[in-house]
């Protein structure tokens, strides 16, 4: 065994190999998008993290590392952000700030959820990982049950009115301020059905119904009462502003543009359609909430998603809701009005995970989620504004800014010589740049918490079939078919938009004399060729879905016989297992991001596509070069780490505010912006003044989403 002298997690090779893991990832996430994408850059690099950290406990746990990664990951791509890179792109002085600090803010949040859950599997003991996999199984099965019945649901409640999940969706009358406040509610759900699954020899969980009913009952009456006193309408309005400026009036014509009942507020929509119906399902909700208060023991961790989905609800009511009646003239306290308010919801998760961990002996978890937090809140604000100082050079906005005008023989000299440079795919710079940085953020925390926490002395490869084996083959199944799957799947409707209509694509004419535009149905070979066996056929999705669930098949057969009697193919150590799970999982979604990419090419992909391809191909060296098979970490656990919290806070606190206004004295610097009523308010958004995007580009419920 090699004595280490540099925590290996810190060591050049290892930091640079790790934040390659994210930056891969979070390109190909640009691509995918939301919180599964993000969820597979998060999952290669806590992959890497555990295998270049000389712990062989910590590799043992690969599996575990790539699961919690994932998930910590995947919370923050929720959040809406393009609108704010805008702000801080405007010119307009305050929005730049406010973009600058928001990036920072939800950058510190997206890192902070992505450190603690892949820290979580360095951390955590065995018993406590394996006991949680039960009740989260419980979670992702209510998830499961909303994917299927949101839609119907929806539709039931306003039949007759077409909406789809993007220019129409505020037309669902589930729609509430463009965020994922179902997900956090059925999160609940799940959680207290695997409570009353764990008490199920407990009589009195047969009192759920009869809270649920007097609860229902009070909430009805409550209501009754208050429209029979007649201030129902009174405290509807009190509790209710509009998403939007209703006094705002077009400059150029000085006519109001928008009447306020076309307007969206800050309830759900079917609020507006069915107010009879709010105090007793409100009422319902407080009964069932008041039951598992008074009787739910939610054990074996299930106690961590009650902190998570309530502390999403709770700030989401606190913030956007409720908070924004007190600042309404300002837009409320809103981030990116009128897009997603997630990041609220997001910010009770990180509260409820933190308080969570504090109280379950977990705190190097929580430790390290500020650590993170604060290097991805400076990685998204930074590399935003680097990208800014690299966009600057040739730019025709600061030429016109210094008075070098359009059609001078100047301005037409600089800004030709710097075309193609001003011309590259400059977002894909800041996400890449930005993953790379949040792959350090990983680095640093991993390293930071190597020689603080014991190592775990239970032997992970020699775990009991009954104890928990199944939880690091779901893990590996999961990462490698689950989290691709979901990702990949989004090809069909690529290459479906893209290639041959011919072939994918069928119109059917209706007998009103219309005709519609549906999926092709493919004809199973041979047997469906057959005459009369029309319906062996299914759409491209249809195919694509059957393929995967054999793959799926073939992998649980082999998993399981490999438990029973272990399959040469499968290496020994723990090194070699994880090696080989993060050279499938990157090229799996390597391969799949350049078929996405390939039915639209564009030279100008080549900033995305070719690096992306370039860096795997360094990973892949560097993840079977860099790990070290035998390799003495001298761990002293840490008593106390409250002092250390404190100290991080203060920290990300100083960095929050110090870096927001370096980002915007010094961008200002360079771009030179003119005064207020002569910036390109079409081009870009604002946070506020007079013309910022809530009250010139507010929803409007006879119109596209913005």
């Amino acid at each position: 065994m090699q004595s280490v002298k540099c925590n290996p997690s810190w060591r050049a090779g290892s930091v640079i190999l790790i934040g390659l893991s994210l930056s891969i990832g979070w390109g190909i996430r640009g691509n995918f998008g939301h919180e599964y994408g993000a969820a597979f850059a998060g999952c290669l690099a806590a992959i890497a993290g555990a295998l270049l950290s000389g712990r062989d406990d910590w590799r043992e746990r690969v599996p575990w590392f790539a699961l919690f990664g994932a998930l910590g990951w995947g919370f923050g791509a929720s959040q809406s952000y393009m609108q704010v890179l805008s702000y801080s792109e405007s010119g307009h002085a305050v929005s730049q700030w406010f973009g600058y600090v928001s990036l920072f803010y939800m950058g510190f949040l997206w890192a902070a959820m992505g450190g603690a859950g892949t820290v979580f599997a360095a951390v955590a003991s065995r018993d406590q990982i394996i006991r949680i996999f039960k009740p989260m199984l419980f979670v992702f099965g209510a998830w499961l049950l909303l994917d299927i019945i949101e839609d119907p649901v929806a539709r039931w409640l306003q039949s007759g009115v077409a909406f789809d999940d993007t220019l129409t969706r505020h037309k669902n009358p589930l729609y509430w301020f463009d965020a994922d406040y179902l997900a956090a509610f059925f999160a609940l759900f799940g959680a207290g059905v695997y409570d009353l699954y764990d008490r199920r020899r407990v009589k009195n969980r047969l009192l759920l119904p009869a809270f649920a009913a007097g609860g229902a009952i009070t909430g009805f009456l409550g209501q009754l009462l208050l429209r029979t006193v007649g201030i129902e309408n009174k405290l509807g309005a009190a509790l209710t502003y509009l998403q939007g400026d209703p006094s705002y009036l077009n400059p150029e014509t000085g006519r109001q543009v928008y009447e306020a009942s076309n307007l969206l507020n800050n309830w759900p929509q079917w609020f507006g359609d069915y107010p009879q119906h709010i105090g007793w399902v409100i009422g319902l909700v407080l009964g069932v909430t008041a039951y598992f208060i008074f009787f739910g023991k939610f054990r074996n961790g299930s106690s961590l998603f009650v902190y998570m989905g309530g502390g999403w609800l709770l700030a989401f009511l606190a913030l956007p809701v409720l908070g924004s009646l007190f600042f309404a003239n300002y837009g409320g306290i809103r981030m990116t009005p009128p897009r997603s308010d997630d990041w609220a919801g997001i910010t009770g998760v990180l509260a409820g995970t933190s308080i969570w961990l504090w109280r379950n002996n977990l705190r190097p978890v929580a430790v390290a989620s500020v650590i993170t937090g604060t290097i991805g809140g400076l990685g998204f604000a930074g590399m935003q504004w680097l990208k800014q100082l690299m966009m600057s050079f040739g730019n025709p906005a600061i030429l016109e800014n210094k008075g070098i005008l359009p059609g001078t023989d100047q301005f037409n000299a600089i800004t030709s010589s710097w075309a193609n440079w001003q011309s590259q795919n400059w977002h894909s710079f800041l996400e890449q740049s930005y993953g790379f940085v949040n792959g350090i953020a990983i680095a640093v925390a991993l390293g930071f918490l190597a020689s603080r926490v014991k190592p775990h002395s239970e032997s992970d490869a020699a775990l009991a079939p009954g104890f928990g084996r199944w939880t690091r083959a779901f893990s590996v199944l999961f990462i490698l078919l689950g989290l691709t799957y979901f990702n990949v799947f989004k090809n069909v409707d690529v290459w479906s938009g893209q290639l041959n209509p011919a072939v994918w694509k069928t119109t059917i004419e209706k007998a009103d004399g219309t005709s519609e535009t549906t999926a092709a149905r493919w004809n199973l070979p041979y047997l469906g060729r057959l005459p009369g066996l029309g319906v062996l056929q299914m759409t491209p999705s249809g195919w694509f879905n059957l393929t995967w669930a054999l793959l799926v098949v073939a992998c649980i057969v082999i998993v399981v016989r490999h438990y029973r009697s272990p399959l040469s193919i499968f290496p020994v150590s723990g090194l070699a297992r994880g090696q080989l799970v993060f050279l499938i999982l990157l090229w799996i979604m390597l391969v799949a991001n350049f078929e996405r990419a390939l039915t639209g090419w564009h030279p100008s992909r080549l900033l995305t596509e070719w690096v992306i391809f370039v860096d795997a191909i360094v990973a892949t060296t560097l993840i079977l070069l860099l790990p070290r098979e035998k390799e003495q970490i001298i761990a002293a656990e840490q008593d106390n780490y409250a002092p250390i919290y404190k100290r991080l806070w203060l920290y990300a606190v100083c960095a929050f505010l110090i870096s927001g206004a370096v980002f915007l004295v010094s961008n200002r610097m360079i771009y030179h912006y003119p005064e207020y009523n002569k910036l390109k308010h079409s081009q870009y958004h604002t946070r506020f003044g007079p013309d910022a995007s809530w009250r010139t580009k507010p929803n409007l419920k006879n119109a596209e989403h913005k």
